[in-house]
């Protein structure tokens, strides 16, 4: 055992203990897969490495190793695999910005293949940063055999569950409107699209649609996206609504009647009220001539009113503008009307070649010449500002559009039932995301848009056939399948990748033509959403270990998951299994600045992991994530662990310091062979409270309980009340204090260890415990508990507080003694326990008596938990206290010098004390034992110093000049 610093070096600590690991392999002997065990089994939520990692990060892995490695102390084996997620548009958009791309055209020129090369390369970036970042915060987690979703057995094991969905069914290509973005040129899915809603402020438009039997007459729609104004198709109207003819300026104006005043000044005419129904089918001018003046061109219907029940009076004017190339209502509307379908612009979120002037011009930029040329023509009715969360690409931020596409759809809605059914057996960490965020998400389940038309990311395995009047398709679901049917396929081992395997075609087996596959890739949160099988290349192998594995006993991260991870995970095992992949979650709380912000880049406002650490250590840092619910939001900044938990670990230092003289000797005792005083029986007791309520807390995830259950032993039980009352008895070598103090940090090195691994793995050394480390030992087992005591000593400590404060009030040092508390009260149980407690009442309050409901003294305060009790203390002071009371500080006097000198405790020296009569006839009787206290060989009062002393000093006590004089010879 290396000797312990004096003070709490957590730097020298970590490095210490960090090559005490790497010596002994006890990292690899924690997260192996013993089969011998039952196991706890844990899923890593896989982190993209192509950035560094952050201090959110930080806390969800805390949260994830301590409950590991209580599990692991329970006895179970718990085979921790790490997972890096290496696919989609997060990889992609960095590639794009390093090599200077801006959009697929340039992808393409610069080439597919040296593209998906270059994202290959970037997806590890930040490898060596995660890496040294798990291994300083003791994050165990094998690291050497992670799960990689870019490797082929990943892929394959992906591939493998989306064709079974096509084989049930759940597969499927549809014509929907999807959330798009146009920098990416790629839709996204409903759960990706709640990760990005920003608050913007947008231009609306209330416009004049000019009825064609009457150019006097104007429909008014209100919309929120005047760029899709040029591929307007039809107006919407509710046929249950009514509506309003008002007569304004010469015109007339057709609205919903409800909406009038909110449009028109106070007293504007209305000529006509008429049912929604009566306009359907009326037939107008669109504001925009760009496919009007080809309408027998279009293939359905244009530019007339139809009925849709989505229409509301909410706000607008009750009149709808269609766009069936944009949104999800205008394409469900067009195709339930026959509509013709249009779209003005592009994928890339340019205007097409059609709009003339404005062609190859961003559509939200045009947005103003659109209303400029609009209101030259007279038909802008009204322009306003509008605050709205809108939806931007998560990754890029850049607005989406809703742009009606082929895609392909896992239909999830249809099992909206399974997936509520199968969260009711899941164990939320907070209890509230079970029905709230995440309950109301997948009530709401909406058929996952799978397909990503990109390149970094697994491909999507489905091949259709070439001939028009065939068209089959096949999904392919494993290597050996595309091997055995697959032409262009290389030899070898080869990667299943783009372009690779856009170049793999098949042979249709109805019509022999060639089958092509689809060029699309999936989007990157199936991936990580297959994570439960596909890490173990399921079900190619490890079929059994899967099965033991599943469901998952444990997952953690953030609360952004909900409708990210979460929600993935459950949706594609849900699907394939018929049971939710994982058991219990910790939803964690997010990171907020010390003003409460949000930590992101944009705001420059995010900290390193590392600044932390060297800042306040490792151990400072995760116990500062557990001081509060897993569930709730962490203010934190770089000075935070020093106001909650620093304070807390010096006094666990410190307190291992007073202690670890008696260590060896407490090792050797056992509980029958030494007399335990009450003390020593109450802080057990406490010890085995706060064991139990540290293992609840662990047990149910609450780690904060945990936190504060051994903050409050520490703090208030073991340091500020246990220590002070035996210090003496451990400077005499107290069999029983040598005990307890053993006991003690035996059991928390152990308690402590999930939570601060560095600082738990120190003191289990300095108890030379057995084993390797403490975190291969077993948990503590449940000792006797003497609650009639700890309730006992509640009430004390009530009495002792409250008689302190007095003393305080009173400005009376508590080494001063006096002669009587007297506590008054018709508690019977606070009786008890001062009969039970008086000696450590006297001592604690350093008085002579202790009466129960005797006289109340006019010093006196009632106790704040039971107004009913007063304590009271007599502050008379006989000759006996008062020389008592100067001994005491006399004595104290004394102990400072001798430090000063740098005496050792065993080193006799010689005292010369000059003080006035009256002080010496008070001290008089005490001098033997200041004497003794003191390790005088000599102690004597002068009326002058007879030698040259080493250390001199003149104090002033209570109005009395003391001079000492203190010497070795």
């Amino acid at each position: 055992m290396q000797p312990l610093p004096r003070g709490y070096d957590f730097k020298q600590l970590e490095e210490r203990t960090r090559e005490k690991w790497k010596k002994n392999k006890i990292v690899e002997k924690t997260v192996e897969f013993n089969p011998n065990k039952p196991i706890f089994s844990f899923l890593e939520g896989p982190p993209t490495a192509n950035a560094p990692p952050a201090l959110h990060h930080v806390e969800m892995r805390v949260f994830k190793d301590v409950v590991n490695r209580f599990q692991f102390m329970q006895g179970k084996t718990v085979p921790r695999k790490a997972g890096w997620d290496t696919h989609g548009l997060p990889v992609e958009v960095q590639v794009e910005k390093k090599l200077g791309l801006k959009n697929k055209r340039e992808i393409e020129a610069y080439g597919t293949e040296k593209f998906v090369e270059e994202c290959r390369k970037d997806v590890n970036t930040f490898i060596n940063e995660w890496d040294a970042n798990t291994e300083r915060l003791a994050y165990w987690v094998d690291l050497k055999q992670p799960y990689v979703t870019m490797s082929n057995n990943y892929i394959e094991s992906v591939w493998w569950s989306l064709s079974e969905f096509f084989k049930r069914g759940y597969l499927y290509e549809g014509h929907k409107t999807l959330p798009f973005c146009p920098r990416c040129q790629t839709s996204l899915s409903s759960h990706e699209v709640a990760l990005g809603y920003k608050t913007v402020k947008d231009t609306t438009a209330v416009v004049k649609f000019i009825s064609k039997k009457n150019p006097k007459r104007a429909f008014l729609a209100w919309t929120t996206t005047p760029w899709t104004l040029p591929g307007n198709i039809a107006l919407a109207v509710n046929k249950d609504v009514d509506y309003a003819i008002v007569e304004h300026d010469g015109i007339e104006y057709v609205l919903a009647h409800v909406l009038v005043s909110n449009h028109f000044p106070e007293g504007t005419k209305v000529k006509q009220v008429i049912p929604g129904s009566k306009l359907v089918g009326e037939e107008y001018v669109p504001p925009f001539d760009t496919y009007s003046k080809n309408a027998s061109k279009l293939n359905g219907k244009s530019f007339i009113v139809i009925a849709g029940n989505f229409v509301t009076i909410n706000d607008g004017t009750g009149i709808v503008h269609i766009a069936p190339g944009f949104g999800e209502d205008d394409y469900n509307a067009g195709k339930e009307n026959n509509l013709a379908f249009v779209q003005h612009v592009g994928e890339d979120g340019l205007f097409k070649n059609e709009m003339n002037e404005y062609a190859g011009k961003n559509h939200k930029v045009v947005e103003k010449e659109l209303i400029q040329q609009l209101n030259e023509k007279n038909l802008i009715y009204k322009l306003d500002k509008y605050e709205h969360e809108y939806p931007h690409c998560w990754r890029c931020n850049t607005p989406l559009m809703y742009y009606a596409m082929k895609s392909w759809f896992i239909n999830v809605s249809q099992h909206r039932e399974l997936l509520k059914k199968l969260n009711q057996n899941i164990q939320w960490t907070p209890e509230h995301v079970k029905e709230g965020r995440f309950g109301e998400w997948i009530a709401n389940a909406k058929d996952w848009g799978l397909s990503r038309k990109r390149y970094w990311g697994t491909p999507l395995n489905i091949w259709r056939c070439t001939h028009n009047e065939c068209g089959k398709l096949e999904a392919l679901g494993s290597v050996a399948e595309i091997r055995a049917r697959g032409k262009n396929t290389p030899n070898g081992e080869f990667d299943l990748h783009k372009p690779t395997m856009d170049k793999i075609t098949l042979t249709c087996n109805t019509c022999k033509s060639e089958m092509k596959r689809e060029p699309d890739v999936i989007d990157c949160w199936y991936d990580s959403g297959s994570a439960p099988f596909a890490q173990l290349h399921y079900p190619f192998e490890n079929k059994e270990l899967f099965e033991k594995y599943f469901p998952y006993d444990f997952i953690a991260e953030a609360q952004d998951q909900t409708r990210g991870w979460f929600y993935t995970l459950l949706v594609i095992n849900a699907l394939l299994f018929g049971k939710s992949p994982y058991k219990t979650v910790i939803c964690g709380g997010l990171l907020v600045d010390e003003k409460g912000e949000k930590m992101s880049k944009s705001k420059g406002n995010i900290i390193v992991p590392s600044a932390v650490f060297d800042t306040h250590g490792v151990d400072a840092t995760r116990l500062q994530m557990c001081l509060t619910h897993p569930g709730s939001e962490k203010r934190i900044g770089i000075n935070s662990p020093i106001e909650s938990v620093r304070p807390f670990l010096n006094v666990l230092w410190n307190s291992l310091l007073f202690a670890q003289p008696y260590l060896e000797k407490g090792k050797t005792l056992h509980a029958n062979a030494v007399k335990l005083e009450t003390e020593d029986e109450w802080v057990l007791s406490r010890l085995e409270t706060c064991r139990e309520r540290t293992t609840r807390g662990y047990e149910t995830y609450a780690l904060h309980e945990c936190t504060q259950a051994i903050f409050t032993f520490v703090n208030e039980d073991f340091s500020r009340t246990y220590i002070k009352l035996v210090r003496e008895r451990a400077k005499q070598g107290d069999d029983a204090v040598a005990y307890v103090f053993y006991q003690t940090f035996h059991t928390l090195s152990k308690l402590l260890a999930p939570l601060t691994p560095y600082v738990s793995e120190i003191i289990y050394d300095a108890l030379n415990g057995e084993g390797l480390s403490v975190h291969t030992t077993q948990w503590p087992d449940a000792q006797p508990k003497n609650e009639e005591l700890e309730n006992a000593m509640n009430y004390a400590q009530g009495i002792i507080t409250t008689a302190l404060a007095l003393r305080e009030k009173e400005k009376i040092n508590v080494r001063w003694p006096l002669s009587t508390i007297n506590v008054h009260t018709p508690n019977a149980e606070l009786k008890h326990a001062i009969e039970k407690l008086e000696g450590m009442i006297q001592n604690q309050v350093n008085v002579k008596h202790v009466h129960v409901n005797g006289k109340i003294f006019s010093l006196s305060q009632p106790l704040p938990e039971d107004p009913e009790t007063i304590v009271s203390l007599d502050t008379t002071l006989t000759p006996a206290l008062e020389g008592e009371g100067f001994t005491r500080e006399i004595t104290r006097k004394i102990q400072d010098l001798r430090k000063k000198a740098a005496l050792n405790p065993e080193q006799f020296v010689f005292i010369e004390l000059r003080v006035s009569e009256k002080l010496e006839k008070l001290i008089h009787p005490f001098l033997e034992e200041l004497s003794t206290k003191v390790r005088a060989r000599k102690l004597v009062l002068v009326k002058n110093f007879s030698v040259k002393h080493a250390q001199l000093s003149t104090e002033t006590i209570r109005d009395e000049s003391v001079e000492i004089g203190l010497s070795t010879q």
